[in-house]
């Protein structure tokens, strides 16, 4: 089992050592894939030719990833399909326990919330504020709402780190309702993220309920806890809608893709990787 890093066109080492801290902490090696399109790279017509350009291609990354990373291959682009669907094709083929991808840029930036809800396992992404690896030892700040759809982050973070000893901080932002006393919505959520908490792998750090500032977002909140704890990584479920990514993703993790300093880890709403939607 690996943490397979989905690599973009020309950087074979920023994902693999944003993804590297949270690796050495699960005990799991590297290993990475590259986006290989055999219309573009020879003549679909000819398989001699693509097999030739796939060699090539094969052989490039494993010469140009950094140490200690292995090769998982290429992910085979089909018929035109979208950029991010052959490496979730390859996750499911090979099992890893977690994928990372880089949505700094296009195609991920856009497609991130289809990729989350199709891929087996949860997705660590890196977004355009991505600002370099982070420190050791991993401290995870996982997000809820008090949704049913938020709290799949929960077991979703048991199964991805195991027995591995990765402290976690149960975080939830009260921002109440038109109409509710701010204390209503604390006392809440409190209660939410308690019965959540079972659910998480131990050892869980504590339970916090924040009220955001004045002008403050939920995701800007969310950003300042992280940086007042010291987390390295922040956890969450994407339970979005239709067809726009504000709306796959979600709005909250959307504006923290586009605005985290630091790696997400993405999970799919309750069986949503299980029926591959």
């Amino acid at each position: 089992m690996t943490v397979l890093c989905a690599l973009p066109a020309g950087d074979t080492a920023t994902l693999a050592r944003a993804a590297e801290p949270l690796a050495r902490a699960l005990g799991l090696p590297l290993a990475a894939t590259a986006l290989f399109d055999a219309a573009a790279a020879a003549d679909p017509a000819n398989p001699a030719d693509v097999e030739a350009a796939r060699a090539v291609a094969e052989a490039d990354l494993a010469a140009l990833l950094p140490p200690g990373v292995a090769s998982a291959g290429l992910s085979l682009r089909l018929n035109g399909e979208p950029a991010w669907a052959p490496p979730v094709r390859l996750a499911i083929a090979a099992a890893p326990r977690l994928l990372a991808v880089d949505a700094r840029e296009a195609p991920w930036l856009g497609d991130l919330g289809r990729a989350v809800r199709a891929a087996p396992v949860p997705v660590l992404a890196i977004g355009p504020r991505y600002a370099g690896p982070p420190p050791t030892p991993v401290r995870i700040l996982a997000l809820a709402d008090g949704s049913a759809e938020a709290a799949a982050v929960a077991p979703a973070l048991a199964r991805l780190l195991g027995d591995a000893a990765v402290p976690i901080e149960l975080l939830a932002i009260a921002v109440p309702a038109v109409g509710e006393r701010p204390e209503d919505r604390e006392v809440e959520l409190a209660a939410a993220l308690e019965a959540v908490e079972p659910s998480l792998p131990a050892p869980a750090a504590r339970r916090r309920v924040e009220p955001p500032r004045a002008f403050e977002s939920v995701a800007a909140a969310a950003l300042r806890v992280a940086a007042e704890t010291g987390a390295t990584h922040v956890a969450l479920a994407t339970h979005g809608r239709g067809r726009a990514m504000r709306f796959l993703l979600g709005s909250v993790a959307e504006a923290l893709l586009r605005t985290s300093p630091l790696p997400l880890i993405l999970t799919a709403p309750g069986g949503a990787h299980a029926a591959g939607r």
